[in-house]
């Protein structure tokens, strides 16, 4: 037998045993055991998110071309699932939020002042108000309306940065008396990265969740434990 002969027999052997394989995991396979691994793990510059801050909502220029032509918004809250749920609406319509700047040639994100609004999820996820939330926005379709929904239970947390002028003028008074435990010791407070967000430790130290949650957690059977932001920053009863 020649060369060429040998690497024949080869080839079809190797051939043979990735068939054997493939059958075997075809007759054997399950899901059980396995986790759909976060989005939120790889990077995601491009995606749709939301940014809460203790004052305002942001949601980023890749939610704003993902709904074409909306330029107002339902936002609807789940105190159960801790979701907020997007989908567009008419500028007339009760509870109508404005989302985005419209141009004629283009659209952008606009800081959606809401402290009141801010104030109750920060309360009801306990949240740290020193911090920034940003969530993935995932689109889906709902009784042929395109949504947005996000988890506020998958955060990524960025520490704020930015101070008031009062709050800057007050640190540059302090910074100019003389601080003797400093001149002692050496030790100045360490810089914060404001531009790098990290994971809840129950989040970061896990692939995901598994395949069946997974897929019951992203159906929505009903809207009814929705609730607009109108009612929710209304009066409590």
């Amino acid at each position: 037998m020649n060369e060429e002969q040998k690497r024949d027999t080869l080839h079809k052997e190797e051939f043979s045993a990735r068939e054997q394989r493939m059958a075997e995991l075809e007759q054997n396979f399950s899901y059980e055991g396995y986790q759909i691994v976060r989005k939120e793990l790889f990077a995601h510059l491009r995606d749709p998110a939301i940014t809460i801050r203790k004052d305002s909502v942001t949601f980023n220029t890749a939610c704003i071309e993902g709904l074409e032509d909306v330029v107002y918004i339902h936002m609807m809250f789940n105190r159960e699932l801790k979701r907020i749920v997007v989908e567009g609406c008419d500028e007339n319509d009760k509870d109508a939020l404005r989302w985005c700047i419209a141009k004629p040639d283009k659209r952008k994100s606009r800081k959606m002042v809401g402290k009141p609004f801010s104030e109750l999820v920060y309360r009801e996820m306990g949240w740290d108000e020193s911090c920034r939330y940003k969530m993935l926005g995932y689109r889906i379709q709902f009784e042929g309306k395109t949504l947005y929904v996000f988890d506020l239970t998958v955060p990524e947390i960025f520490h704020e940065g930015k101070r008031s002028k009062k709050n800057e003028q007050a640190s540059q008074n302090v910074a100019e008396m003389p601080n003797e435990g400093a001149q002692e010791t050496g030790k100045t407070e360490p810089t914060v990265n404001t531009r790098k967000g990290y994971y809840p430790d129950d989040v970061a130290s896990t692939f995901g969740v598994p395949v069946e949650q997974h897929r019951a957690d992203t159906k929505i059977q009903q809207m009814d434990d929705y609730v607009s932001v109108g009612v929710l920053t209304g009066e409590r009863k």
